[in-house]
């Protein structure tokens, strides 16, 4: 069995995003105890509907929102496109960011990435565009397969010793 060293990450650091963030996202930190070297939002528009899962498939598993001034879904993080095509009707970007980290986008217009691209924090995925059904964007979090609140892992976030911490396997 390989020996693995074990590094303790917060649960928002994942291995891709550069050391060049961070003196600048704690900079801004400066909101007493408060931590910024999370998520990026995807839109700059308002959320309309909140994180609430329900039991199986029932729910609402991320975040929508509506209004962004630029038209389009910018990634979160730094990461490399895992998927970027159509699922159930509607075409969806996902963003792999390493660390079990990955981001969807959903609803969108038109993809401006493809599969296998790597993109940075701010890179343009695709177009927003009104639709009979969904007028918005929907952006959801996973971290090793399971649906997190997206709101808990955006921005600024208050500082705690042990909340958001987790151990990832890192190769020699």
């Amino acid at each position: 069995m390989p020996a693995f060293r074990m590094t303790i990450l917060g649960i928002l650091v994942a291995l891709p995003m550069s050391v060049g963030q961070f003196p600048a996202a704690f900079a801004a930190a400066g909101e007493g105890n408060r931590s910024c070297v999370g998520l990026d939002p995807p839109s700059d528009g308002v959320v309309t509907h909140r994180f609430e899962p329900g039991p199986g498939y029932e729910g609402h598993w991320g975040i929508d929102y509506f209004g962004d001034s630029d038209g389009y879904a910018d990634a979160a993080a730094r990461g490399r496109v895992a998927f970027a095509g159509e699922v159930v009707g509607n075409l969806v970007v996902s963003i792999d960011h390493g660390g079990g980290l990955v981001t969807s986008y959903s609803y969108l217009g038109e993809p401006t990435v493809t599969r296998g691209q790597r993109v940075e924090r701010g890179t343009r995925l695709g177009h927003l565009s009104p639709g009979p059904i969904h007028d918005d964007l929907h952006f959801s979090v996973r971290i090793e397969g399971a649906y997190v609140d997206p709101e808990t892992v955006l921005g600024c976030q208050p500082r705690s010793p042990s909340m958001g911490l987790r151990l990832v396997p890192v190769d020699p």
